[in-house]
């Protein structure tokens, strides 16, 4: 037999950080300052976390409103799904998607 059988590579664990991953979330939150985050998935569907309120809903327009600004969305046969508090999808059909200035002021 080869010289395998009694040959193990030691295992190094990591120690975990006191506050490790607890410090890693609040640096991303501390990136994104609170602004929306949008995702698009597809042309049918947009993801929004973070916005503070609805201020306009129909089927040609959606505007949220964010600390940073308003995001408008535009397009045809919109509607809103999966609602929750500080997360909504956008579904319909999206031609447009409106972000407010990077820095922009607060219209929330």
């Amino acid at each position: 037999m080869s010289g395998m059988q009694g040959s193990k590579s030691p295992v190094r664990r990591r120690r975990a950080r006191p506050g490790g991953m607890t410090d890693a979330l609040q640096w991303t939150r501390d990136l994104s300052g609170g602004c929306a985050r949008t995702v698009a998935i597809g042309s049918h569907r947009l993801l929004v976390e973070n916005h503070t309120g609805i201020v306009e809903l129909t089927d040609a327009r959606v505007r949220l409103a964010t600390r940073c600004g308003t995001i408008t969305v535009t397009g045809s046969g919109l509607s809103l799904c999966d609602v929750r508090q500080g997360a909504l999808i956008v579904r319909g059909e999206i031609r447009q998607v409106e972000l407010p200035p990077e820095g922009g002021g607060g219209e929330a």
